[in-house]
């Protein structure tokens, strides 16, 4: 797939090295990470991505720079697992059945069918050019246009505004905090009961091709 100034490619083994350079970043392994992650660790990751593309027909992609081919970031959508902790965004959705249907294939995790969770990280250098918007409504095209779910939601933990910026930038809304494991502001290594920040984004709300930024295109 190819926006405006962006290749962005499914997460595979293949793509491992380049996920470590992301998720090593300064700028983003503080926000996921009690500690750098590791090479291993990454190729670890890109494989179970590898296994929701698969199985469940999407999830994260990297980003490329169309021109230089440099690794920007990585980001995208995610099947959600149908347990306890994300049951707590039923909350914010509509009390219809969609909401709590599981998808039909099991593998690798039971995850809902309706609706899928949002999210990017960039690399240090390139943030503050607009591309994790670039992502976000490339991930909102993808989730919409192309698989037909309901809703899509973004989740961040309470502190970190310049990821609550980008979701109300592409037109998501603020709906509530859920208490989940993260980062918690002034406090050390990650916490069971951190607050995260909430948005959503329902079908009937999508603007689609109205949204800025440009078309999004199949790669060939």
């Amino acid at each position: 797939m190819v926006t405006a100034r962006l290749r962005l490619e499914p997460v595979g083994p293949a793509n491992a090295a380049d996920l470590w350079l992301v998720h090593s970043d300064d700028a983003v392994w503080r926000w996921y990470e009690n500690g750098r992650p590791s090479p291993e660790q990454a190729q670890q990751r890109a494989t179970s991505m590898a296994d929701s593309w698969r199985f469940h027909g999407v999830h994260k992609w990297i980003a490329y720079d169309r021109v230089s081919g440099e690794v920007v970031g990585r980001g995208g959508l995610s099947r959600t697992p149908v347990d306890d902790d994300w049951g707590q965004i039923y909350a914010f959705l509509p009390a219809e059945p969609w909401v709590r249907a599981a998808h039909r294939i099991r593998r690798p995790f039971v995850a809902h069918a309706n609706w899928l969770e949002i999210g990017w990280a960039l690399r240090g250098e390139f943030r503050g050019r607009g591309y994790a918007s670039e992502i976000g409504r490339a991930g909102l095209a993808f989730a919409f246009d192309v698989l037909g779910v309901q809703a899509v939601v973004s989740c961040t933990v309470r502190h970190n505004v310049r990821s609550r910026a980008v979701m109300e930038r592409i037109g998501m809304r603020y709906a509530g905090e859920i208490r989940s494991r993260g980062m918690v502001d002034g406090v050390e290594g990650e916490q069971d009961d951190a607050p995260h920040a909430v948005c959503v984004l329902l079908q009937r709300d999508w603007p689609g091709s109205r949204a800025p930024g440009g078309p999004v295109r199949p790669l060939r």
